[in-house]
């Protein structure tokens, strides 16, 4: 019983960050959506410096948002990206109520935004080049985004045309939207929640390989558990002296929170998340396995 309760205390604090979201976006598509897309292109370069010092904020509220805006194609990939690692949700305050740990906290914060802007500026520099080079010489970038949004459909494909009504458009769809992911938010929490209790602290820590080199990357597999609980876990272990302070930044820059269930559950393009996925893990275990290796813990 308490799992569920835990699942639903979970999930009701994003309840109101969920409909705020919506609500706005909602709104940006029926009043700015035939230009919406040719001023946000002009902002993805200063995206996942934003994306990553909102994703340090210790909780998973903005992995969330940032999942329903990409989705929605509203950010790159790089500012997602950015969000993703820079979040680590419980971790901050658990390592702040260690008095022995507590000095490692700035540390953590800095390396783990440090890492996301690197890495979402690179990711991004790079998407983008590609993007330019198929592009035909006499085709400019905002004609490029003026096809894009004329194709564009919002989240269950319903589309961004002001001839819709309007209570349809910026009261119905959101509330009847944000229900949706609120009920699925709080099933697959309190299934992971379930999961985890059956494992048990004691088998994760036997299974996490201590003071292998390949530990960063069994780390960054359970940091992609989609779950608040995941960074208290990690934050544990490290206290424990179960895991190195590199296999922590690992785990914790893979744990996107619950905002990973939003981007795989909305993202229809599956290739694209798998993508997303394989980057992360990618960016996690390789910062990870330097900070271990540079701080031979």
């Amino acid at each position: 019983m308490y799992l569920l309760r835990d699942a639903f205390t979970d999930t009701i604090r994003l309840l109101p960050l969920l409909a705020a979201v919506y609500f706005f976006v909602s709104f940006l598509e029926y009043r700015y959506g035939d230009r919406m897309g040719s001023f946000l292109a002009h902002l993805h370069k200063f995206g996942p410096c934003l994306g990553a010092l909102l994703g340090c904020i210790p909780q998973c509220g903005f992995s969330v948002v940032a999942s329903a805006l990409y989705v929605k194609r509203v950010i790159s990939v790089g500012t997602l990206l950015a969000v993703f690692l820079s979040t680590s949700d419980e971790a901050v305050p658990i390592l702040l109520s260690m008095p022995r740990l507590a000095h490692l906290v700035g540390v953590l914060v800095v390396i783990k935004v440090a890492i996301a802007i690197s890495a979402g500026m690179a990711v991004d520099f790079v998407l983008h080049s590609i993007s330019i080079s198929k592009l035909k010489k006499s085709a400019s970038i905002d004609a490029t985004c003026e096809d894009a949004i004329k194709g564009h459909s919002g989240c269950c494909s319903h589309g961004v045309d002001k001839e819709r009504s309007k209570i349809r458009a910026l009261l119905i769809h959101p509330l009847w939207h944000t229900a949706k992911i609120f009920i699925f938010l709080f099933v697959m929490s309190a299934a992971l929640n379930y999961l985890v209790y059956l494992i048990g602290d004691d088998r994760l820590e036997g299974l996490l390989l201590n003071g292998s080199i390949f530990q960063p990357f069994l780390a960054s597999m359970i940091g992609l558990i989609p779950n608040c609980f995941v960074s208290v876990l990690l934050a544990g272990l490290f206290a424990k002296g179960a895991i190195s302070f590199g296999s922590m930044v690992a785990g914790l820059s893979a744990g996107a929170g619950l905002g990973m269930l939003v981007l795989v559950k909305e993202n229809k393009d599956t290739k694209d998340t798998i993508f997303i996925i394989g980057l992360l893990i990618g960016i996690s275990v390789i910062a990870g396995v330097v900070i271990q290796m540079v701080s031979g813990k």
